[in-house]
């Protein structure tokens, strides 16, 4: 069964709020956090590690929200039913439309929650920016 896509629709986003922290991103000394925390705290208790993120990764990722960009949709379904190629499958990226670039940029973020370090992978990675960037091109070809 087709997942509906959140709403607003992609189209109808501003997405230049986001897309302003394209440079930051694409930086080559972009620090974008870390793992912290962990460890003994005493007798039988641990501490469980967690990403640190930067303070520009930290407003990145609150205009997503406050744009709308991330919304609430069943991005796991979509993930399952074939939205995970365009991660695993990189060159796959250059076909998404902005919905799908949308929805693969909710599941990044909302998949941290529940996986911690996988947004911080796609950052390190590069196809955070890869993602963006696409979203750069589809915007333009639309002006």
């Amino acid at each position: 069964m087709p997942v509906d896509p959140p709403q607003p629709p992609a189209d109808r986003l501003d997405w230049e709020p986001a897309l302003a922290y394209l440079p930051i991103l694409s930086a080559p000394d972009l620090d974008p956090g870390d793992w912290a925390g962990g460890g003994q705290l005493g007798p039988n208790h641990y501490a469980t590690r967690y990403v640190a993120f930067s303070e520009d990764i930290e407003r990145f990722i609150t205009c997503l929200y406050d744009t709308d960009i991330v919304a609430g949709t069943d991005w796991t379904t979509w993930l399952r039913e074939g939205g995970e190629t365009f991660y695993v499958e990189p060159d796959r990226l250059a076909e998404a439309t902005l919905e799908q670039c949308r929805m693969l940029l909710i599941a990044h973020v909302r998949a941290d929650r529940f996986s911690e370090g996988h947004l911080l992978e796609t950052l390190r990675s590069g196809h955070l920016v890869q993602l963006l960037q696409r979203i750069r091109t589809l915007l333009d070809q639309d002006a």
